[in-house]
Order: structure tokens, then sequence, then C-alpha cells
């Protein structure tokens, strides 16, 4: 019991002390102007994925080469989706066809043709009322029977009916289209066209470019596999303009502000000599949180602190992701001016 007591006090005072150790620390830099605060790089990452579902036929790419923005990287089979493409275009030059053919109106021949059907109509039709009447006279003088004479009527009516038709048919002919069978050739082509354009929107889907310049950091897929849609094939990484993420303590939360300059230097080999880069506050977390589990002491992690990035300038693209560093925040520095926007 003596022994646990004993061990439960050195905790208390290792706790006490490894406080004030920080709380000395941090106000320290706060008081010479500077903050200083570990991480690890990062880089901001794009999962390029295809937006339709198929096999992969070509990678341009492979990890570790660089991009550049509209650089093709990957396709799909896309003999499926050209095919679908010429068919409509043949449905929309059809469409066009029709429409033109309708906004033209009758041909002269056509006119010509309908004429000819009403002439040889009315000349039919003359014949079989002479006939028609030399019956009636017969049949009422008891020359011919009822059936001749009903035989001889009817030829003569439906003759005289086909007449009016045709005469009906040249009237359209001369007329031409009705306005409406021109608006519903006119709807026709326009849904042609929009066909063409999905179909072709699809086909250019088969083909994947790079966002913005950047470096393959990872290939997910192979030549030959049938990936789903949305599935990432490549990952790319804007090595140009890597960041660090750090954590602020509450207490000297209010001494970052935006724009502030930083130094941040990276690890690498025990061998070389460390190297710094200029670097500034690009985003400072509104919301208060723990600190995160892979920083330090137990002590540490119940803290309450604030993320904050510091974007960092490496044109040479020296920084690699993961790589740990140590940032200073220049807290009595000017602001560094905002960096040009990327195309």
């Amino acid at each position: 019991m003596k022994k646990r007591r004993i061990v439960i006090i050195i905790l208390v005072l290792a706790a006490v002390a490894a406080f004030l150790l920080w709380r000395t620390y941090f106000r320290k830099g706060a008081e010479e102007g500077v903050l200083l605060l570990s991480g690890n790089m990062e880089v901001t990452e794009w999962n390029i994925g295809f937006k339709i579902a198929g096999r992969v036929v070509e990678r341009s790419v492979d990890e570790g080469d660089k991009v550049q923005t509209g650089q093709v990287l990957a396709r799909l089979d896309d003999a499926e989706l050209a095919s679908v493409v010429t068919q409509n275009r043949a449905a929309l030059h059809e469409a066009e066809s029709r429409l033109e053919e309708l906004k033209a109106g009758s041909r002269p021949q056509e006119i010509e043709e309908a004429r000819a059907n009403v002439r040889s109509q009315e000349a039919e039709t003359v014949r079989l009322k002479r006939d028609f009447e030399r019956a009636e006279v017969l049949y009422k003088n008891g020359a011919i029977s009822t059936a001749q004479y009903d035989a001889a009527k009817s030829a003569y009516e439906s003759r005289a009916a086909q007449e009016r038709s045709a005469n009906e048919s040249l009237s359209l002919v001369k007329e031409g289209p009705r306005k409406e069978d021109i608006d519903a050739a006119r709807h026709r082509v326009e849904e042609a066209r929009a066909a063409i354009k999905t179909a072709e929107e699809r086909l250019k889907d088969t083909v994947i470019t790079a966002p913005a310049p950047g470096v393959v950091l990872r290939k997910n897929v192979e030549l030959g596999e049938t990936v789903a849609v949305g599935v990432p094939i490549l990952t790319i990484g804007d090595l140009a303009s890597p960041w660090i993420k750090v954590y602020v303590p509450e207490p000297q939360s209010h001494l970052v502000k935006l724009g502030q300059r930083a130094l941040v230097t990276i690890d690498k080999d025990p061998h070389e000599q460390k190297k710094t880069y200029n670097g500034w506050v690009s985003y400072i977390s509104q919301e208060a949180e723990f600190t995160p589990k892979n920083v330090q002491t137990q002590e540490e992690r119940v803290k309450l602190v604030y993320g904050v990035k510091v974007r960092v300038d490496d044109p040479d693209q020296d920084i690699k992701p993961s790589m740990p560093a140590d940032v200073v925040i220049q807290l009595n520095a000017p602001a560094a001016p905002a960096p040009a926007a990327k195309p």
C-alpha cells in the first residue's frame, strides 16, 4: 500500500514538472517572438478515377513521373461508346434531312403527279356518269334489270368519291407540310443532337487527364484491369507547395495570425546539414481540439490545441510527404505576401 502511494506521488510530481516545463518552454518562445512546433510534412493529393466503368487499356505515367495540367494519364476501352457516337450522328443526319425536306415543301414533280391523278379521275368519272345516265334511261324503259342499274350507279358514285379524294390530295400537295409536322421534325433534330452530345461526353470520360501539375505518388491499377466508377487509378501530389499541420496550445493561440512568416526545418540524413525553408501560416482552426494521440506524452495529449497549417515554399520539390519537420512561427515579423494563384 505504501509503495503504491509512493508511485502515485511520483507520477503526480512528474506531471507537474512536465506542465511547468511545457509552460516555461512556450512562454519563453512567445517572449522571444517565436513559436516552436513540430509535425510531419504533407502535400495536396488528388485521387484520379474514371466517371464510367471499363477496362484500362492505357496508362501513360508511372510512379514518380511529373505531370502537367491536361496531360493524358489513362484511357479505357472506348470501342462501344465510339460506335454509339457514330450511330447517333447518322440519326442526326437523317433527322436533319427530313426537316429540310419538310421545310422545302412539295416538289413540282409531286404537284404535277397529283394533277395528273385528278385529270385521270375526272375523265373516268365523266365516262361512268354517261354510262349511269344511259343505264337510268334503259332501266326506266325496262330494258335492263335492277342489278345492272345498281351496278352502273355504284360505279359512278365510287369514281366520283375517288375524284374528290384526288382533288383533296392535290390541294394538300400544293399547300405543303403542316407547321406541326415541321415542328415535330425540328424537335427530332434537337433530340438527335442531344443524344450525340451525351454520347460524346461519355466517350470523353474514357480519358482522364491531370487536374494540376504534380508528381504521381501511387499507381493503383494495372493495364487490363476492369475498374468501377470512381475507383482511383492514380494518386497525384502537389510537391511544389507542401504544407505541415502543427498544433498550437490554447494559451498561445491568440499570438498566431494568418500570413505570419515561418521557418520550416526538415530532418534529413544525419550526415547532411538540415535545410530550412520559408513558409507562412495559411490556415488556423476556429475550434479547439484535444492534442492528437501521435503527439508525444500522455500529459500533452489531454491539452486543448488549435490546428494551424503552415504552407512551405519548395520550388525544387525536395520535400517529400511524411518527412518530420520543425516549425518556427515568427510572431513579430510582418505578414508574408499572399502567394500567386496557381493556374
